[in-house]
């Protein structure tokens, strides 16, 4: 992939963070590409005001892929005991497949050993997203047996509610 440099977000970043966050798993735009939820979850993903309180937060960063000045993806790791937690991931529905997804993760490897030592990179990934789990699967992560209840408390858009979060995790 070329052409492509990667950032952490400023505040100034996050309206655009946030916007590419929804376009990527809610909506008709999301429902073009293939890892968005809009058959499983309606309504916001996430805020402004959320993806705001984690750029300040010390311990969390949104690594940023810029083509120009343009916001192709993010993903958010964030420090996790002796690892680093992985999500938030969002890529512009109108360049996926386009291998920039790989990219993307290697630099939150790179990053989350750089700026904490951390020794694995953990994520959490919807039940019923068999695809997606074979994606992460293909690029090192194994389930790790957990299961978390989906917090459909502050996700009150559930189309359906027969599915868990299945926790995958790669060591670095």
């Amino acid at each position: 992939m070329t052409g492509i440099r990667f950032a952490y977000a400023t505040l100034a970043d996050v309206p655009r963070v946030a916007a590419l966050i929804e376009i990527a798993y809610r909506g008709e735009v999301a429902a073009t590409g293939w890892t968005n939820e809009a058959a499983i979850l309606k309504g916001l993903r996430s805020s402004p005001r959320e993806v705001e309180r984690l750029v300040r937060a010390a311990d969390s960063r949104f690594v940023l892929a810029l083509g120009g000045d343009v916001l192709a993806g993010s993903a958010l790791i964030k420090r996790h005991g002796d690892g680093a937690y992985f999500g938030m991931f969002a890529i512009d529905p109108s360049r996926q497949q386009q291998g920039l997804g790989k990219v993307i993760m290697a630099q939150c490897e790179t990053a989350a050993r750089e700026l904490w030592a951390a020794r694995y990179l953990r994520l959490s990934v919807i039940s019923l997203r068999h695809e997606l789990i074979g994606w992460y699967e293909r690029r090192g992560f194994v389930r790790t047996g957990e299961h978390e209840p989906f917090p459909f408390n502050e996700a009150p858009g559930a189309l359906r509610t027969d599915f868990d979060l299945v926790v995958l995790q790669k060591p670095l």
